[in-house]
């Protein structure tokens, strides 16, 4: 009777055990790589020790049954015949062989549970494959499940390139001198030092972290980034932005050439079936682009989700191809920061526009709030008198001497939004990255007439306001273009 008694207290104290850790903190996983299946199993507290669940534990990996008989539970995986009893720490695998975990094995109502750190013990010997804890990053590899990277730099162009034994798909951050490659769900794992020093011009360290759940790779760069995951998954390319190339100045006029003397001489008789000599063409200069089309957002950081199906991102790419073909069609010479769904830094986009010489840039934006189309110009101080372009400024201030003429740029677009019966706001905001820029510069947001956000995505409201902005920026081109 008192040893009856005595179980059902023990029973009854693991229990509120149990609740109290799951109420008093947030739940605690490890994550489990094995070669066919990635999973996730519940961390409990019972005893002030850390245990997983065995069902949980084992049954992702093959076929589980078991039984409860008294303080014993049977379990067949795969074939394989294990026993375990509650408070003991003995395992019985088989017939004949047996041996230890590390912590008692705990029965609580009918599911057994055993000690966290015994699961790479248990693992190789019921699933015939070795196993392997990291306890820091509560990440269990099982079999050949790991996913091993090297690093290798490049000059000409500068560039670091990441090559994974399996594919990947990393969540991208960029941060002005960091680069950070978040992977959540791969089995990937370092090899040799966390961190890599290269003092190079381009690349002055990397270090590689686990982290619950998941690894954290980081690039410290000394140059805009920007970063390419190559279509097989297999490799991931940290490189510095090019500028944009400035094109070359138009050739001076060609002077007259001298008179030739009055003799000329004679024809060489032709080669029958021959024909003349064509001209050699011309070269042909590129064009100083008037307007940079900013499409903001992209690649892993996606703007402000629309609807259910619509992202900021998509929004704005389609708009700025579509203004770029009505400004083509009206001469006026176009560059897109942005051609695809790829992750750009504010300073990259600064970078890239300033580079450019163009005389106007233009960022897109979409939203749902409000209705129409807004402009807006940088929040900043006007440039003090005496300071002009040419003065030393600090990057987030460099749009200070040009702010007339964006006010200017903004007006004349605003206006021909309007004539085209859009609702039209200006504003003047923080927006980055106006503030770096160093030609007039504004941030176009639109947003839907009615209630509907798929609205953005229409092509006849995308081409309304697209015809509205390349009509004003026709407008600012003569008259920037014919000023002395």
């Amino acid at each position: 009777m008192l040893k009856r008694h005595f179980i059902y207290s023990r029973v009854l104290v693991l229990l509120l055990v149990v609740l109290a850790a799951a109420f008093a903190a947030e739940p605690r996983q490890i994550t489990v790589y094995a070669p066919q299946v990635n999973y996730q199993v519940d961390v409990v507290v019972l005893g002030n020790a850390d245990y997983v669940g065995l069902t949980d534990l084992l049954e992702p990996l093959g076929r589980l049954e078991s039984r409860v008989k008294g303080e014993r539970l049977k379990l067949l995986f795969n074939g394989m015949e294990l026993e375990f009893q509650d408070g003991k720490r003995e395992v019985h695998v088989g017939p004949s062989s047996k041996f230890d975990l590390s912590g008692d094995f705990l029965l609580l109502n009918g599911r057994g549970y055993v000690p966290l750190l015994s699961a790479a013990q248990l693992l190789p010997r019921v699933a015939g494959q070795p196993a392997e804890f990291h306890a820091a990053a509560r990440r269990l590899f099982v079999g050949s499940s790991e996913i091993r990277y090297s690093a290798e730099l490049h000059h000409a162009p500068a560039r670091l390139v990441l090559n994974f034994t399996a594919p990947v798909k990393p969540s991208v951050q960029l941060e002005k001198g960091r680069v950070h490659l978040l992977f959540r769900r791969e089995p990937i794992v370092g090899s040799g030092s966390g961190t890599v020093v290269y003092n190079d011009a381009f690349v002055q360290s990397t270090s590689f972290s686990e982290q619950p759940g998941g690894v954290e790779f980081i690039a410290n760069v000394q140059q805009p980034s920007t970063v390419t995951v190559a279509p097989d998954g297999r490799s991931v390319t940290i490189a510095a932005v090019t500028p944009l190339a400035a094109p070359a100045p138009p050739a001076a006029p060609a002077q007259p050439a001298a008179p030739a003397p009055a003799a000329a001489p004679a024809a060489q008789p032709a080669t029958p079936g021959a024909q003349p000599a064509a001209p050699a063409p011309a070269p042909v200069t590129p064009k100083r682009p008037f307007v940079i089309l900013d499409a903001s957002h992209g690649g892993s950081e996606s703007g402000a989700v629309l609807s259910s199906t619509l992202l900021e991102k998509s929004v704005t790419l389609a708009l700025a191809r579509r203004l770029q073909k009505e400004l083509d069609a009206r001469g006026i010479p176009t560059v897109l920061t942005r051609v695809a769904d790829n992750d750009l830094t504010w300073d990259q986009r600064a970078v890239s526009a300033n580079t450019s010489r163009a005389m106007l840039y233009v960022a897109l934006h979409a939203s749902t709030s409000g209705h129409g189309v807004r402009f807006y110009t940088a929040m900043l101080p006007a440039a003090q008198p005496g300071q002009g372009r040419r003065s030393f400024l600090l990057w987030e201030l460099a749009q200070s001497p040009y702010l007339t003429q964006s006010n200017t740029a903004a007006a004349a677009l605003a206006a021909q939004c309007a004539a085209g019966g859009l609702p039209v706001r200006s504003l003047i905001a923080p927006v980055r990255p106006l503030g770096s820029m160093t030609e007039a510069a504004i941030a176009v947001e639109v947003a839907p007439l009615g209630s509907s956000p798929d609205e953005l995505a229409a092509a006849a409201y995308q081409q309304k306001i697209a015809s509205a902005l390349a009509a004003g920026i026709a407008g600012l081109r003569g008259k920037w273009e014919a000023a002395p």
